[in-house]
Formats: structure tokens, sequence, C-alpha cells
């Protein structure tokens, strides 16, 4: 080996290092004028992610994660990803919710917590007061507050970004379902799959679940 790159001049070396990085940018070029980088989510699992009885207060919420495989293609072929997607259950007031109508489902709303600027996880503030005193913006209703870039969305009106926040689009939703005392989610905005993929992992939720369970 040492005498293969002892016949290798200086420059030669040289020449070879700085090769590398631009054959990757030729691969990178390709991938996107291909079309190979765009993914879809495939067929997404069932998770049961909360109780209805559990979520009788306005504003009460149910935390869970979700687990979507990501069909797509490299300059290698086919590539299967799994994607991390933080969620929560959010119970609305009663007022809001017959003006949506629905009947038991719209009682509630299912949000991907990523937010849509940069990915950056939100959390729910249900109290307008604390996103007062941590960002010096006067709100009336709970929000979505994202840390990373101060983005803010009104949980009030679907999670649209309040005016002024570096988000331009609302919070991705889950599909969803509501049977007897159960809360599935059934899939995802295929937007929010578009991302880079999070943290690898499995289906988790406090209510898994289980093959074979009656009405699933």
């Amino acid at each position: 080996m040492s005498k293969i790159f002892g016949a290798l001049s200086r420059r030669s070396l040289l020449k070879l290092f700085l090769a590398v990085p631009f054959v990757k940018s030729l691969e990178v070029l390709a991938v996107r004028l291909l079309g190979l980088d765009a993914y879809a989510a495939e067929s997404a699992p069932r998770l049961k992610v909360a109780r209805v009885s559990q979520l009788d207060k306005p504003w009460s919420t149910a935390a869970f994660e979700y687990f979507v495989k990501v069909k797509g293609k490299d300059t290698k072929g086919d590539t299967v990803r799994e994607e991390h997607l933080p969620g929560l259950v959010i119970r609305l007031p009663d007022d809001l919710a017959q003006q949506r109508g629905g009947g038991a489902k719209g009682k509630f709303e299912v949000f991907n917590l990523y937010c849509t600027h940069q990915r950056c996880k939100t959390a729910f503030i249900a109290n307008p007061a604390e996103i007062q005193g941590m960002t010096g913006q006067k709100v009336v209703h709970p929000v979505f507050y994202c840390p990373c870039h101060r983005s803010l969305f009104d949980a009030t009106k679907e999670a649209e970004p309040i005016k002024g926040s570096e988000a331009k689009l609302a919070l991705w939703k889950f599909d969803f379902e509501v049977k007897g005392d159960d809360i599935i989610v059934t899939g995802v905005d295929p937007k929010a799959s578009t991302w880079d993929p999070g943290r690898a992992g499995g289906l988790s939720s406090e209510y898994p679940v289980r093959p074979g369970e009656r009405g699933l």
C-alpha cells in the first residue's frame, strides 16, 4: 500500500482528495434531477393514542409517538426508513367543538408536534400568560410554541401560525377516528414525512393497538 501511495505525487493525491466531494456533489445532483429524493409514506399503522374519558376537560391533552415507514429512492435503489413523529391529542372546548361540528370526533384535534418551519418540536401552552412571559407577545388563546425560532400556532384555528412567526404553514395533522372510548390514529399528512428522518424507534403509546383487538 505504501508503494502505491509513494508512486503518487503530492499533486496527484491532492487531485484525488478534491475529486471525492465533487463526485459526491454529482451524486446529490443526480438524485435531485432524477427525482430520487422524493419520499412517500407507506400504509401507516393504526395506533390507539388516548381515551375519550381521559380527556374530559377543555384543552386537556394526551401525548404519543407515531412511526411510519417511508419509501424512497437513492442512487443505490429503493429505500425504506422509519419516521418518528411526536403527536398530541387535544380536547377542544365545547363551544369551539360545536362550531366545527363532526359529533364526538369534532371534540378533538390530533397534531404532529414538529414545527413546519425547520422541524423543531413544539410545545403546547394552554395558559396564554406563560407565552407572554417567555416571548413578550400577547396572545389570548392556547398556542403551540416552537423554542427554536419562537413561532406560535393558534390552537383555536387548527394550529395556523400567528402573524410574525417564522413558520408559514399550520402544524400537520394526524388522521384519526373515535371508536367508543378509544381515539385511534390511522395516518398522517404526507407532508410530515418529507423531512429528514428523526431518531429510530418503534410504535409507542400509552394504549398500543394489539393485533386482533376488537374494532380494529
